[in-house]
């Protein structure tokens, strides 16, 4: 399942906006190496390219979320889908090496729709909340 990236994925965040249309370029990346039988060693690269890009793009929405006020219930929700699936994906990459062709398949399903439903639900609501905290000073301010 190949995302396209387009308008309808878009936060209205550019910054995160732009790191969301890097990461599905590189799921784009390691889903075409997978299906024109590359070897374990490139698709081993792409992961280990993208699974360092998603820590830096964690790490910069966990800065945004930081942002918000303490009482806002959807940062600790956020936080804790970015460790599951920081924990998914280190199990899925090693099972991956293991059992081969078959479980990168899966793995390559799974980080296509995980990033697919983040972006539209969590980070939707992440950016609604930036935005609703942005209107508020504006208001404060005038």
């Amino acid at each position: 399942m190949r995302i396209t990236w387009g308008t309808a994925l878009e936060t209205g965040i550019r910054s995160i906006d732009l790191q969301h249309e890097e990461l599905i370029g590189m799921l784009n990346e390691l889903d075409e190496a997978h299906g024109s039988g590359k070897s374990q060693t490139v698709l081993d690269d792409v992961l280990q390219r993208l699974g360092t890009y998603v820590a830096f793009h964690f790490a910069t929405e966990e800065a945004l979320i930081a942002n918000l006020p303490r009482s806002e219930r959807h940062a600790e929700e956020h936080l804790r889908q970015h460790g599951n699936f920081i924990e998914q994906l280190t199990m899925m990459r090693a099972q991956a090496k293991q059992d081969g062709p078959q479980t990168m398949s899966h793995l390559i399903d799974f980080l296509n729709e995980w990033l697919y439903e983040h972006i539209l639900k969590t980070d939707r609501k992440l950016a609604a909340l930036l935005h609703g905290q942005t209107a508020k000073g504006h208001e404060q301010g005038r």
